[in-house]
């Protein structure tokens, strides 16, 4: 047993947490390389090959943004996608439903297509809803197409032929064919990537999942070329959307499962430290340099959806429900037209970064108002980065100035405005879908998040927020704390009155087999693997489903009751109410997630309570909206369980810094949190 490593590629700084086979945590931040994000990975392993100390690494877990950044800036190779004949314009059709609350049939303008329509080519075969043949698959013009893709260009293409989800044998003899035809081509075939019916959906899953293929094989490629060439003989893991992790070379084959695994990283980070801090509901608030993901945690674990919408782009994958807005610490401040003041989503990334950074940045940033109010110490992530105070002052000047405003009037302002869209995307995970914040901890994590966190306290009326040990790195931790999941899923629309029990059974056995498999795939021994059944299930005549989970045991009519019953208790939890007894059930897709568990990391522990006086390192004058005050800085470090004291205060870690508003009470909990009672957490309890 040696080190387990987990590592997150970030916009600004790339995180590496490793624990060692004696239970010792490493943490190191490099900065990250925008441009060749693999060379970030690369330095962080690096810096840990010094701390090995003749111990070997057992594992390397990675989530990245590679496959959501590409998305997000659309770069995309040449595509192409072939239907069945009759169904060319399936990308253009889309959905009738028009996106937003507000939403106008006549101001939206459809989505920019994945493939042009030129690239899109129709094939002779027809198979009908129960996957039986209508028309059978012509092997010959296949291999014409395979050719004038190849003539074209074109090396990247999808398949994605109607009701292929009910039987893959055509896609897959496509696929054998273009490989024949078209060596080094990358093909991804709907039945294999989203085996589920509405083809819209599957087709923009299945063509983004190809547009990833050479994208994630190359970085993939270059990752394992790092190990290699550092001596590294462990298994790569890349993280995947829906919070488990996948051996890289089964990860390439479906990169599209893998477009969340940074922000899903932090959440599974954050619900691990709930539940070993004994804080199971919470809000996870992770603020890094570009964005901040928002997710709400009951119970101690997730919530997952069965779809996200990328960028404009419907991606039907298991994923943990994120809410993501672009407000991090290099969130850009401008002015839209009427001069009105304006914080992202626009970042400054880490080059050039904030202007304080003085690597050429000229504009405001969240970080250069955090700077300016006193908010931030000299130096970042151990001295690797100097702040430069005249710089920041510079930045807010020059914007300030076309609207009438002072340095510190647009610094205060810029946090202002950065605070509440923070504020709205906490209330879209909770207000929105019937929850209180003020029910939950709020928890930080990313390097900015405990510098805003305490605010949102007070502007939520959350009583409590909790800041981890280690927030600035919490996508890592997420990736170090996580097992193997791998998913899959089958379309069998059954209706609750006249539903086959046997099929069931035999539908949930296909796909626990395929699930075994994987695993066994990766190396797991039966003892170290669980299956975990669920299925989407709606009442007749609804377009949308509700993911319930299914017992695990025999598959009977006990278990189809229970199944029942479960759709009947998520809708009344989901909405307020229930058609029990007055409305058919019907299952829609089933699902089998197959877990392979990987060594426990236990939790992490305060050191002993010391004199809190003695943690207090300086002093500096911070600005809290209307007056500067003298607060003291604290180095967390030096706070042992149990130590209390009360804000203003700055405390200052490595890996992060957060700030406690006046008024506001802290307390160091037995693992290491700090636990901030805010203001309107006071005044709960004087009540």
């Amino acid at each position: 047993m040696g080190f387990r490593v987990g590592i997150d590629s970030g916009g600004t700084f790339t995180d590496l947490q490793a624990l060692d086979e004696g239970g010792k945590m490493h943490i190191i931040k490099v900065p990250s390389t925008p441009k060749s994000p693999d060379l970030g990975f690369r330095h962080a392993l690096e810096s840990l090959k010094g701390r090995l100390n003749g111990q070997k690494i057992d594992a390397v877990l990675h989530g990245t943004t590679v496959a959501v950044n590409a998305i997000l800036q659309r770069q995309f190779p040449p595509i192409g996608l072939v239907v069945t004949k009759g169904f060319r314009h399936i990308l253009e059709l889309a959905r009738q439903t028009v996106p937003g609350e507000r939403g106008s049939i006549y101001v939206w303008v459809k989505p920019p297509r994945l493939v042009p329509l030129k690239n899109v080519r129709e094939l002779s075969e027809r198979l009908n809803y129960k996957g039986e043949v209508l028309a059978p698959f012509d092997e010959a013009e296949c291999r014409a197409l395979a050719r004038w893709y190849k003539e074209q260009g074109i090396g990247t293409i999808a398949i994605c032929f109607i009701n292929a989800y009910a039987n893959g044998a055509h896609e897959r003899r496509a696929r054998d064919i273009f490989r024949e035809e078209y060596p080094g081509s990358f093909v991804s075939i709907s039945s294999e990537t989203l085996p589920e019916f509405r083809e819209y959906e599957r087709a923009v899953t299945t063509c983004m999942n190809a547009l990833l293929m050479p994208l994630l094989g190359r970085y993939v490629a270059n990752l394992q070329k790092h190990m290699k060439d550092l001596g590294i003989e462990a298994p790569l893991y890349m993280m995947k959307s829906g919070g488990g992790a996948s051996r890289a070379d089964l990860a390439i084959e479906k990169p599209v499962y893998t477009a969340l695994s940074g922000p899903s990283a932090a959440v599974v980070g954050s619900a691990w430290l709930g539940r070993e801090s004994g804080i199971p509901d919470i809000i996870t608030f992770d603020m890094g340099g570009t964005s901040t993901d928002v997710s709400l945690i009951k119970g101690g674990y997730p919530s997952m959806v069965t779809e996200a919408e990328i960028d404009v782009y419907p991606i039907r994958t298991p994923s943990i429900d994120v809410i993501s807005v672009g407000a991090g610490g290099g969130s850009l401040a401008w002015l839209a037209p009427g001069d009105r003041l304006h914080v992202g989503p626009r970042s400054a990334g880490a080059e050039p970064g904030p202007a304080c950074y003085g690597r050429g940045g000229k504009e405001p940033t969240i970080t250069d108002a955090n700077y300016y109010l006193g908010r931030l110490p000299r130096t970042l992530a151990g001295g690797m980065v100097r702040l430069d105070r005249t710089l920041a002052e510079n930045a807010l000047r020059d914007l300030g100035e076309k609207i009438g405003l002072t340095p510190l009037e647009m610094a205060n302002g810029i946090i202002e405005i950065g605070e509440l869209n923070m504020a709205d995307a906490i209330r879209q995970v909770s207000v929105r879908k019937g929850r209180d914040p003020r029910l939950f901890t709020l928890v930080a994590g990313g390097g900015a998040g405990p510098l805003h966190a305490a605010s949102l306290g007070e502007i939520l009326r959350i009583p409590q927020v909790m800041i981890p040990p280690n927030p600035g790195i919490g996508c890592s931790l997420g990736a170090l704390v996580s097992d193997v999941r791998e998913d899959f899923v089958m379309t069998d629309i059954q209706r609750e009155s006249d539903l086959d029990v046997a099929r069931l059974k035999r539908h949930f056995g296909e796909l626990e087999t395929q699930a075994e498999g994987a695993l066994k795939r990766q190396g797991f021994a039966t003892e170290h693997r669980q299956i975990v059944r669920s299925a989407d299930m709606r009442y007749r005549g609804m377009r949308t489903e509700l993911t319930v989970p299914v017992p695990g045991g025999a598959i009977d009519e006990g278990l189809v009751k229970a199944m029942i019953k479960g759709l009947h208790d998520a809708h009344q939890s989901e909405y307020g109410y229930s058609y029990e007894g007055t409305q058919q059930v019907e299952v829609v897709n089933l699902r089998v997630a197959g877990l392979g568990r990987m060594r426990e990391v236990a939790p992490f522990r305060a050191k002993a309570a010391g004199d809190v006086a003695a943690a207090i390192v300086g002093r500096q004058q911070v600005y809290f909206g209307k007056t500067w005050s003298e607060t003291p800085l604290y180095d967390r470090d030096k706070l042992g369980e149990g130590a209390t004291f009360e804000g203003p205060a700055i405390i200052q870690q490595y890996d992060s810094t957060t700030l406690v508003l006046p008024g506001q009470r802290v307390r160091v909990d037995r693992c290491g949190n700090l636990l901030i009672e805010t203001n309107a957490g006071r005044r709960q309890e004087a009540a």
